[in-house]
């Protein structure tokens, strides 16, 4: 008697449902097995990124302290030559003193006065450890808060400016080309699976059809997707730093921004480098972070419904959960590697600097004779960094145990354990079902059926062990982005600062608030004189005249250094400032030219489009030779207001530079002209500068130091006859003559104005105005 259901008797109806019981213990075999190997492989997975992380972010900080490390050795040496150009008599002992603070009685004036304040700002040794130290404390201190999301949603706005700019329609780009990848994944994975299938049925058809043809036609695409997302992911990169850095360009190099944030306002350093590497490093990493953290969730999300479908929850949970765990142990258990890299990248910039020290101050020390001295001190130094480098290697022995055990052995046990369970335990649910239709002999029916059905689990191992691990990999770098967070908040903390120092300087009067209202607050009661000086003064710009009225002039460091101070410069009255080193000559020009902060009365002076000021060491900008004589002006400036070059030979002719612009490449002549002009022959270039713009006043600050007697009249004459009022600050008794008043500081906040009579000139010049007093 046939029993039919549907069709097929019980004969028929059992093997429909031993072929089913097949091909779910299949499943479930394949899925054991890729959870044990995904096991191990998301934790060397886990392991090896970890690794990596460690060591880009060691070099980067490595690469970032040695930057610190080369900017200070620049500035001391800038310094250096600063302070031999102003005194060379003094270099000696002023280059004894770096890092020290400049004291109430030292210079002040002129570009002696500009070291004093180098020295007082340059970094010593305490302050070259602060800064990895304070890399580190931020990196360390730096927390993922509401602060850190609202300065990154700020920064994102200045990037992303709009939905119609580029930059949004490349982060869309960005977001479409991942999706498409990860469906791409896919595909791969179960044509894998496929081919595996095809090879162990040997089915050459299939094979050809699966490995020849649907890779050759998918080759393409794929690596089409793959580039062009490297190519988004670049130029983002590219157009995020360009929106961020011109941002900070627009706040660092207007109103005086640059001069403030350096010499008035202490509470950024190294500016030069936030400017040109931190916010580098900000960009790479944010756009890193999306890619970073888009491509694992959108993977996370489609592996696991694909994987859904075929295998359950089972495989993936296992693999998932030893992934965590093992995670979870290891951060648990790992060193501060961080703090750790951070200290010795101190320790070898203190070394670095100490040689440094020595290559710059070797004459010095061997006058001292202080050779054994000096490699006591460098030994000692080296000591501390051998020693805590051992400290370092003892840490990495000890958590390199304990990865050992977890992310080889026991992660290896572990997998075959998983892989063991359905093969040495048969499920108890299969038998119960399998007993009332032959029972046993069913069962023995399935294992022969199971070797016949052995390219179905070649196919769904291959293919379902690439989506695990391939879930692995995209877990673990979800824990990663933890770390990449974190280092974007620490990016985000240091640009965050910059930008919000620079918004309040450029803000109006934002550095004279910050520079004087809160200097007087820090002020004790003992300085009652110097509270009641740093009173903000009035600047009336708008006027013909330069005029002082009862103005206190105080430097950045507190210092009263003239006090009511009242006199009037009137158009065509040449004025010539003398006094002795740190009287505050050269401060009376910064005041004028609003580089320091207005106490006390009121200025009358200029726009400052009609003042021009020439200091001793004149700036000269990078570009042409043309560009030096009409600098800051631009070519297309010059040619819009129809000057030719036959008018800029002029200017080099009354110079006595005119054989420059006949050298090579002439007037279009690119090259460092700091090292290629002579000290004398940059002054004169300055003078030709100041003759080419015409100004109606000039301040210079011993800018003829350098230049002959001869030529030094001739240029001052020649000034006074283009109608440009001279404010002049010298000790050359030779000038007074082209000057008609005086003003001469005692050193002590006093100060006198009074007239040149013409019958004091020939007790200080000789006939042909050569020194003959000082």
């Amino acid at each position: 008697m046939e029993f039919a259901i549907g069709g097929r008797g019980p004969g028929g109806w059992a093997g429909a449902f031993q072929a089913a019981s097949r091909k779910r213990r299949a499943a479930r075999v394949a899925a054991a097995v890729v959870a044990g190997v995904a096991a191990v492989g998301g934790a060397t997975y886990y392991w090896t990124q970890q690794t990596e992380c460690d060591a880009e972010s060691s070099t980067q900080l490595e690469s970032s302290v040695n930057n610190d490390v080369q900017a200070l050795i620049e500035r001391q040496r800038e310094r250096s030559v600063a302070l031999t150009a102003a005194s060379p008599e003094r270099s000696l002992r002023e280059h004894r003193s770096t890092g020290a603070s400049v004291r109430s009685g030292t210079s002040r004036s002129g570009t002696s006065q500009s070291a004093a304040i180098a020295i007082s700002r340059a970094p010593s040794m305490a302050a070259l450890k602060s800064i990895p130290s304070d890399a580190a404390s931020g990196r360390s201190s730096v927390r993922v808060d509401r602060k850190f999301f609202s300065q990154l949603w700020r920064f994102i706005r200045i990037i992303v400016p709009s939905i119609r700019s580029r930059e949004f329609w490349v982060v869309l780009g960005i977001g479409v080309t991942l999706v498409i990848r990860t469906r791409l994944d896919i595909w791969v994975s179960d044509n894998a699976g496929d081919i595996v299938k095809a090879i162990v049925a040997r089915d050459r058809e299939a094979f050809m059809r699966k490995c020849v043809r649907d890779i050759s036609i998918m080759m393409f695409p794929m690596s089409f997707v793959n580039n062009i997302l490297k190519l988004q992911i670049s130029l983002l990169r590219v157009m995020a730093r360009k929106r961020l850095t011109l941002y900070f360009h627009e706040l660092y190099l207007s109103q005086l921004t640059f001069y403030k944030a350096t010499n008035l306002d202490n509470r950024i350093q190294n500016i030069d480098q936030l400017v040109t590497q931190d916010v580098e490093k900000f960009c790479t990493t944010l756009v890193n972070l999306y890619s970073n953290v888009s491509k694992p969730l959108l993977d996370v999300v489609l592996f696991s419904s694909r994987l859904a479908r075929s295998l359950g929850a089972k495989g993936p949970a296992v693999m998932i959960g030893y992934f965590i765990l093992t995670s979870a142990i290891l951060r648990k258990l790992q060193p501060p590697f961080g703090r750790l890299t951070a200290d010795e990248q101190r320790l070898e910039g203190d070394f670095r600097l100490c040689h440094s020290r020595l290559i710059m101050h070797a004459e010095e020390i061997a006058f001292y004779g202080g050779g054994q001295r000096e490699k006591f001190f460098i030994n000692g130094t080296f000591e501390k960094l051998l020693q805590h480098m051992q400290r370092i290697f003892m840490a990495r022995f000890r958590i390199g145990l304990v990865d050992s055990i977890l992310v080889k052995y026991l992660a290896t046990i572990v997998g075959y354990c998983v892989v063991s369970m359905p093969i040495f335990f048969t499920s108890g649910f299969v038998r119960t079902l399998l007993a009332p239709l032959g029972g046993q002999k069913l069962i023995d029916q399935n294992k022969q059926a199971d070797a016949e059905d052995a390219a179905l689990v070649a196919e769904m191992y291959t293919r379902n062990s690439r989506l695990l691990i391939s879930l692995s990999a995209a877990i673990g770098r979800l824990v990663l982005s933890g770390k990449e967070l974190t280092r974007l908040a620490g990016y985000t903390a240091r640009v965050g600062e910059l930008d919000s120092v620079l918004g309040d300087l450029r803000r109006s009067q934002a550095a004279d608030s910050h520079s004087s209202l809160d200097a007087i607050a820090k002020l004790g009661l003992e300085d009652v004189e110097l509270r009641a000086a740093m009173v903000p003064g009035r600047l009336v710009d708008n006027v013909d005249f330069v005029r002082f009225e009862h103005v206190n002039i105080v430097s950045p460091d507190r210092i009263l250094l003239a006090k009511d101070l009242t006199f009037e410069v009137p158009p065509g009255t040449n004025v010539l400032i003398t006094g002795p080193n740190g009287c505050g000559k050269s401060s009376l020009f910064r005041v004028l030219c609003g580089l320091w902060p207005l106490y006390g009365g009121t200025l009358y002076r200029p726009p400052r489009s009609r003042m021009f000021y020439i200091p001793q060491r004149p700036y000269l900008a990078i570009g042409s030779l043309r560009e030096q004589v009409i600098y800051p002006m631009t070519t297309l400036e010059m040619r819009s207001r129809n000057i030719r070059d036959e008018d800029l030979q002029k200017l080099l002719d009354e110079v006595h530079l005119g054989e420059l612009s006949r050298r090579r490449n002439g007037w279009d002549n690119v090259c460092d002209w700091s090292d290629v002009l002579s000290g004398g022959e940059k002054q004169r270039l300055a003078m030709a500068r100041l003759f080419f713009h015409r100004p109606q006043y000039a301040v210079l600050d011993e800018c003829t130091s350098a230049v002959s007697l001869d030529v030094e009249g001739y240029l001052y004459t020649h000034a006074r006859e283009l109608g440009i009022t001279l404010i002049t600050v010298s000790h050359r008794p030779s000038l007074w003559r082209f000057h008609e008043k005086l003003l001469r500081f005692d050193g002590h906040g006093g100060w006198t104005f009074t007239d040149i009579k013409p019958e004091d000139i020939p007790q200080l010049t000789g006939i042909n105005g050569e020194s003959v007093a000082a």
